[in-house]
């Protein structure tokens, strides 16, 4: 399989020259065989190194490569960097120990990243024939537990309130603070409420990325209210319209997975909310 990517033949040659390095992987989007992959598609790369203390302490070994934007971590001791690249290409390096990867050849096992796809762009010591190919699939995450649903549905309406009193305050900077703490556990219901609801095995992805692929059509249709922008008509709007969804969505997602979840509290900090929204009705 060819990999496409302007980094991928600089990282080839550099690797080449580098001893301690021992075999370069390609993981991500550029690796699944999918149609995820654009010209914004990160390079994903691991390094499999008999020394990862070499790399990672001092990553001047980077401006080698190309001019370098931005390196992340910035003077930390660990095992991976992600780097920006003049011209916007980005690459992950993940830095692997070669004792590792035996590890994983010899428990006869994929890792999920591998079973999502992996291609061997350079391996020195033939390390990756003893490595399955990938069967390009998505391992299907465990279904969380009670206590971590119920944890997520109440921070959600804990910070519910929050945005109300904000709204009315006038203060919409801490409204959008706490509104992206909703939106997160938002995102995490939104997942697994799609995972949990469909008979197939579905990839929910990170970040809400490709949502309108896997989420339900009603789902789909309420998330395009939920951006609201800086006035308190248009905040009271998204907030009620993210308040209505979450709460199918609890209730879906609890019946769906046999959790006992009563949302008489929830219900009334709902009904609160509303009255801030009606008493704000005639505020400029």
């Amino acid at each position: 399989m060819t990999i496409e990517h302007p980094y991928i033949d600089k990282l080839v040659g550099w690797a080449r020259g580098e001893d301690a390095i021992r075999a370069l992987v390609v993981t991500g989007s550029l690796a699944r065989a999918d149609d995820s992959v654009d010209e914004y598609s990160d390079l994903d790369i691991q390094v499999i190194t008999v020394d990862i203390e070499a790399y990672a302490i001092d990553d001047s070994w980077l401006d080698a490569l190309g001019e370098v934007w931005i390196r992340f971590p910035l003077f930390e001791d660990a095992p991976y960097r992600l780097v920006w690249f003049a011209g916007g290409y980005k690459v992950d390096f993940q830095f692997m120990s070669v004792d590792s990867l035996r590890a994983e050849i010899d428990s006869g096992a994929l890792s999920d990243e591998y079973q999502r796809g992996y291609i061997v762009a350079l391996d020195k010591d033939g390390l990756y024939r003893g490595l399955p190919p990938s069967p390009r699939i998505f391992p299907a995450p465990p279904a969380p537990e009670a206590d971590e649903v119920l944890a997520t549905i109440n921070e959600f309406w804990f910070e519910a309130i929050h945005v109300a009193q904000f709204i009315r305050r006038r203060e919409f900077w801490v409204v959008k603070y706490r509104d992206w703490t909703m939106k997160e556990n938002l995102l995490r219901l939104l997942e697994w409420h799609a995972r949990a609801t469909h008979e197939e095995n579905i990839n929910t992805w990170l970040l809400g990325k490709r949502v309108a692929r896997w989420a339900d059509d009603e789902t789909i249709r309420a998330i395009g209210e939920l951006w609201a922008g800086w006035d308190a008509r248009d905040l009271w709007r998204g907030l009620l319209t993210q308040l209505a969804l979450f709460r199918r969505l609890s209730l879906e997602l609890s019946a769906a997975l046999g959790i006992n979840y009563n949302d008489a509290t929830h219900q009334k900090i709902e009904r609160y909310i509303r009255r801030l929204y009606e008493e704000d009705q005639h505020r400029p």
